[in-house]
């Protein structure tokens, strides 16, 4: 059995804890007893460490509803129902609700002690999984790009999972939210990452430069063209070619880029020869291509063969927790350039910070720290270092630090901050008032670890 489990157990009379404590003696579990009939027993739930639940009683009928407020604090606690009951409809109704095991009285010591091990065990291996998942699966960012929210850790796995198939990816979000660093990514961790990874900005070639830049010429096919050239789906052979914004395609180019798209082979302009390549193809709009196609200047077809995988990158303004790590990121990136000597943010210029809406995204921020940096020389950001744009923004929607203390938390203009923030910051401040033992934060926040490890993970906590 594992060292220090504890186990709750539920009852309607003296009978069982007197048994378990019978059957249990020397095998290093403490046993938490509480009464059915207390209002307060789920408050004890939550304010211990938890490894088994053990319900007692004449009827229980009730076990389903009780097995459900448990799952409030921990819905992976494993449960063990003991009845004089001899209802086979109740020990059905017992499992179906979720009970670990299902034991009738008088209950066989031997039997008892093998059921309540082997679920205190399976609980302690399933802790060990949801740490390891969370050590594993938070990711503080992804090569050059950064982010802890939820929405980010949700892009980094979805890059890494699609980086190892030859699927054509189409990446959408807003000017400045990374998404050549996404595509980037997405070779750098594909088996083509040694070979040649080539961008181009469809927006800013003229149509009939970008059919010659995708797909070369031959010697004479045009005035000027006084030998040949090897376009970028030639020169990205075995590698990956990356269309950035894609929407600004010209109409009679998407026909051919389709057509490639179908056979993956093209003809240079003036050649008759067909040539057939081994390329990655991933896109990149800040365009809603599906109001593009329903306006008639995108072609559905091309549209479809582009989407196989989307990946949406969301703008800076709905990831406001991302702000302070990106910002700091980019200070130490900027100073390490520029050899200057700052360190930090003084709380009033990060709750600026926070407060912007970022219109601009990531690259608008990495460009304003830049300029800070390269402007001023000092050992922290403060406001006056800002652009006036900024200074005068209306205020943090979530305050830097109301990071450290949920009780902080904005309320200007009567403005409900929403749940999962709230339930957010709790976590953080008391992980941080623990020191990150989850343990003893779990016990302080009265829910489980298991529990209390998922939510970790989800919120990208570290």
């Amino acid at each position: 059995m594992t060292e220090k489990s504890s186990i709750l157990i539920l009852h309607d009379s003296r009978q069982l804890p007197k048994v378990l404590d019978k059957a249990l003696d020397g095998a290093g579990l403490k046993l938490n007893m509480a009464e059915t009939r207390q209002r307060d027993w789920d408050q004890q739930l939550g304010g211990i460490d938890c490894g088994l639940l053990v319900l007692d009683g004449e009827d229980v009928s009730g076990a389903p509803g009780l097995i459900d407020r448990m799952r409030s604090y921990d819905d992976n606690l494993p449960v063990i129902v003991v009845t004089r009951s001899k209802s086979l409809d109740d020990a059905v109704l017992a499992m179906k609700a979720g009970a670990y095991d299902y034991l009738t009285m008088p209950v066989d010591e031997e039997n008892l002690r093998r059921s309540i091990g082997n679920a205190v065990r399976l609980y302690s291996l399933m802790k060990r999984v949801y740490l390891l998942e969370y050590q594993m699966g938070w990711r503080q960012g992804l090569d050059d790009i950064v982010g802890h929210s939820h929405s980010m850790q949700e892009v980094f796995s979805m890059i890494t999972t699609v980086a190892k198939s030859n699927a054509t990816v189409l990446i959408s979000g807003e000017s400045g939210t990374g998404k050549e660093l996404v595509a980037r990514a997405i070779h750098n961790h594909s088996p083509r990452r040694k070979r040649t990874f080539l961008d181009i900005n469809c927006g800013a070639i003229p149509r009939e430069l970008l059919e010659n830049e995708l797909f070369g010429h031959e010697r004479g096919s045009y005035t000027g063209a006084d030998r040949r050239y090897i376009g970028s789906c030639e020169r990205a052979d075995g590698g990956t070619l990356f269309l950035d914004e894609i929407s600004e395609m010209d109409p009679l180019l998407q026909v051919k880029m389709l057509r490639f798209l179908q056979e993956r082979s093209f003809t240079r302009v003036g050649g008759t020869d067909s040539i057939k390549v081994d390329i990655r193809i991933v896109t990149a709009t800040n365009r809603d291509l599906t109001k593009e196609v329903a306006s008639g200047r995108f072609r559905e077809d091309l549209y479809y063969r582009l989407n196989v995988v989307p990946v949406h990158l969301p703008p800076l303004r709905e990831r406001p927790e991302d702000v302070p790590l990106l910002a700091k990121h980019f200070l130490d990136k900027c100073s390490a350039k520029n050899e200057k000597i700052f360190l930090d943010f003084a709380p009033q210029a990060m709750d600026m910070l926070m407060g912007y809406d970022w219109p601009g995204n990531v690259r608008e921020l990495e460009n304003i720290i830049e300029r800070v940096v390269v402007l001023n020389n000092d050992s922290r950001v403060k406001p006056a270092y800002l652009p006036s744009t900024i200074q005068e923004a209306r205020g943090p929607r979530i305050s830097a630090s109301s990071q450290l203390d949920p009780s902080m938390a904005p309320l200007d203009g009567g403005r409900i901050i929403p749940l999962e923030l709230v339930e957010k910051y709790a976590i953080e401040a008391a992980l941080k008032r623990c020191l990150g033992n989850v343990g003893e934060a779990a016990r302080k926040l009265k829910i489980g670890q298991a529990t209390l490890y998922r939510k970790i993970k989800q919120y990208g906590l570290k």
